[in-house]
């Protein structure tokens, strides 16, 4: 195993340790915590980017697999900043490199259930989906379905469902 790659699984695993101190996004989260998810996600997003790893010489797999971990970890990272914004940007570019990333897509589902208004959410989370996969693909929308149900968005479960229908 490359040596980035050991170097990475121990910062993921450091950061790990202090997401799992705030099981709940209700508890505050502690500012040296803070501070330490700061630190690490600036050094994250300038150590393992695309560039650099290819640089390392890995394989395009061990590539995207990196780019997923750091995007996933970095986005709990932000949503325990209340960065909301910046957690969206991380998901996103976890789903840019590995689309079909349960994990990255459920934590974003999760984190539009949480974040946007109610009404309308579907119908609007639909939209950027259709946009990011093609929703004529039964496999595809069988995915979006499967992460929907995982994170409890049952509107765009029955969205998905209605546009299937109406076509």
């Amino acid at each position: 195993m490359s040596d980035i790659i050991v170097h990475l699984q121990d910062d993921l695993r450091e950061i790990q340790q202090v997401l799992l101190r705030y099981d709940s996004t209700e508890r505050e989260v502690a500012e040296e915590d803070k501070r330490l998810l700061e630190e690490k996600s600036i050094y994250l997003e300038n150590t393992y980017t695309l560039e650099e790893l290819q640089a390392e010489g890995l394989d395009n797999q061990e590539i995207i697999n990196c780019l997923e971990a750091v995007g996933i970890f970095m986005g709990y990272s932000s949503l325990l900043r209340k960065e909301t914004s910046e957690a969206v940007d991380h998901f996103m570019m976890a789903l840019h490199y590995a689309p079909y990333s349960k994990d990255a897509l459920t934590a974003l589902l999760e984190l539009f259930m949480e974040e946007m208004e109610e009404d309308g959410r579907g119908e609007k989370v639909y939209g950027l989906l259709s946009q990011m996969y093609d929703l004529d693909k039964d496999e595809e929308r069988e995915f979006l379905i499967e992460c929907a149900l995982k994170a409890g968005f049952v509107q765009l479960c029955n969205e998905i469902t209605i546009k299937q229908i109406e076509k």
